[in-house]
């Protein structure tokens, strides 16, 4: 898993890349399901649309940079593994390009190519004057959840047969997807609390895409939690091989983080939310719109980490890609 104190570099650059394909699709799907709603409702005014807009496209673009170069080291690094030659040789002798179209992982690396370049493509009037077409929208949602959901088949649920050849499959995808509908989207959430709420109309904007995000929220939380389950069935399989092997301990504080980002969650829905939505008091509605900003960077964190275990430590428990 690593060497001294540094992690090892095909752990690293995985765990990088999962996390930032979470946040893009997260961005996406917040743009289209909250903050364009929200702000069609609230009418809160161009300038913050604007200012929202320039910020999240400050973690947008670095973010699609960062999938791209971090899923080329992975691509560099499995070659390197799967070969077994020095790197200096694979790139001199076209094992990447073997890789690429004679395997399934990279099938699926190019695929994601594909789809990351096309999304990019969406996001530029997504990001600039907002998108009114409903073609456009739907586009930018269903290309974000190929994006993350596609990252299923540079994993371990692929080779089952059977049954498990579909479920695991299907339950890892939905899992990724339902990832980036709660964790993706808290960062853009954060952002919007953070430059709303100093009038009524902005305020009301806030509490808009508060409710909307809570509703999605639980519909993710529920999906991860089962789809969590059956992962766990096919990977572990029992409680000595939980305890007793360092993906099961891993896994373990996996839980852990899960369990303290549900609670959190909860206090969210059961506290913060209504108090935003349903105080009459401005000064009470101002003080649950700030407690909500820092939760849901809180939230954020701890799910970066969260899939930082979960991904980390699958390289061992799934073995080389095929």
């Amino acid at each position: 898993m690593s060497v001294g104190n540094l992690p090892d570099p095909f752990v690293f650059a995985r765990a990088v890349h999962y996390a930032a394909t979470i946040f893009i699709a997260g961005a996406a799907f917040f743009m289209v399901a909250i903050a364009e709603p929200a702000f069609g409702i609230a009418r809160p005014g161009a300038s913050l649309v604007a200012a929202f807009r320039r910020r999240l496209a400050f973690i947008v673009w670095p973010g699609l940079v960062l999938v791209l170069l971090s899923g080329t080291a992975w691509l560099v690094l499995t070659s390197e593994s799967m070969s077994g030659e020095p790197l200096a040789d694979i790139l001199s002798q076209g094992m990447l390009w073997t890789v690429l179209s004679q395997t399934d992982f990279g099938n699926d690396w190019l695929a994601r190519l594909v789809m990351a370049c096309a999304l990019a493509a969406v996001f530029v009037p997504l990001l600039g004057q907002g998108v009114k077409a409903v073609w456009l929208r739907a586009a930018a949602v269903v290309l974000a959840a190929a994006l993350i959901g596609s990252l299923a088949w540079a994993g371990h649920a692929i080779g089952g047969r059977g049954v498990e050849g579909v479920l695991h499959p299907a339950a890892d995808v939905l899992h990724l997807i339902a990832a980036a509908a709660w964790v993706g989207v808290l960062v853009p959430l954060a952002l919007l609390l953070a430059i709303t709420g100093e009038d009524a109309a902005t305020l009301s904007a806030a509490r808009t895409a508060t409710l909307r995000f809570s509703k999605i929220g639980i519909a993710a939380v529920a999906t991860l939690l089962i789809t969590g389950i059956v992962n766990t069935l096919y990977l572990v399989g029992s409680v000595p091989a939980l305890l007793g092997t360092e993906y099961g301990r891993l896994l373990l504080c996996k839980m852990a983080l899960f369990a303290g980002m549900v609670g959190t969650a909860a206090y969210n829905w059961s506290q913060l939310t209504p108090a935003l939505a349903q105080s009459a008091s401005i000064t009470t509605a101002q003080q649950a719109r700030r407690r909500l900003c820092r939760n849901a960077a809180v939230e954020a964190f701890a799910g970066a980490r969260h899939h930082w275990y979960r991904r980390g430590a699958r390289h061992d428990a799934a073995g080389e890609p095929r």
